[in-house]
């Protein structure tokens, strides 16, 4: 199987995206192919480099096939590209989560377009949003308590649209994104649930009721 890099916008973050991203949306869209794919199905067979905007459904993209990195939804924006040979690090994974339509352009079409100002600076700032994002999830991973983590996701998880959070549990949710441990989360989610700011039902995440405290 190749080996690849996916980035992406999360789903849950689009008020912090800019007009620059949702002209990039609107011109893949306008020049890419429109494609649906079903829940297990692996549309990205392809050895090209590519870029996706997601018109429907949810996808989710994965770190060495363990830690999710990035929830993608409608409106959303992947990019694939090959890793070199001889790369040695974690490879991504994705995985679709409910029947998805795209639209796919090989990024050869994009250099074509290289006069477009517009969207030159869509993809430059695609690319420095993911980084920005992925780096300050990982640093919450490296330097920050547990409490800390456990914090981010549910804020992650409450600001998803209802249809997408609606599939996972929240300590599934935790412990898919989190390295903290079921039995803490669930301690830390029982204790905030206690006292008053989060609203539980069957396990799953209804909604944040006020501002988590800052410490546990």
């Amino acid at each position: 199987m190749n080996r690849i890099h996916l980035s992406g916008f999360n789903c849950g973050s689009e008020k912090s995206v800019g007009a620059s991203i949702r002209y990039l949306h609107t011109w893949i869209q306008k020049n890419g192919a429109k494609k649906s794919v079903d829940p297990g199905e692996k549309p990205l067979e392809t050895n090209e480099n590519a870029i996706f905007s997601v018109e429907s459904g949810a996808w989710r993209l994965l770190i060495g096939d363990q830690k999710v990195i990035s929830i993608i939804g409608p409106g959303g924006i992947l990019m694939l590209d090959h890793q070199p040979p001889g790369y040695r690090g974690p490879s991504n994974q994705y995985e679709i989560l409910s029947r998805s339509t795209y639209y796919e352009l090989p990024m050869k079409y994009i250099h074509l377009a290289a006069d477009n100002k517009e969207l030159l600076k869509g993809i430059f700032d695609f690319m420095a949003w993911n980084t920005s994002n992925i780096s300050s999830k990982w640093l919450n991973q490296c330097v920050g308590d547990s409490y800390t983590e456990v914090k981010s996701a549910l804020e992650w998880m409450n600001a998803l649209p209802d249809l997408i959070r609606a599939k996972f549990t929240a300590i599934a949710f935790i412990t898919d994104t989190t390295g903290v441990s079921r039995s803490h989360a669930l301690s830390i989610m029982k204790s905030l649930k206690l006292g008053g700011y989060i609203e539980m039902e069957g396990g799953h995440l209804i909604k944040i009721i006020k501002k988590l405290p800052s410490g546990y």
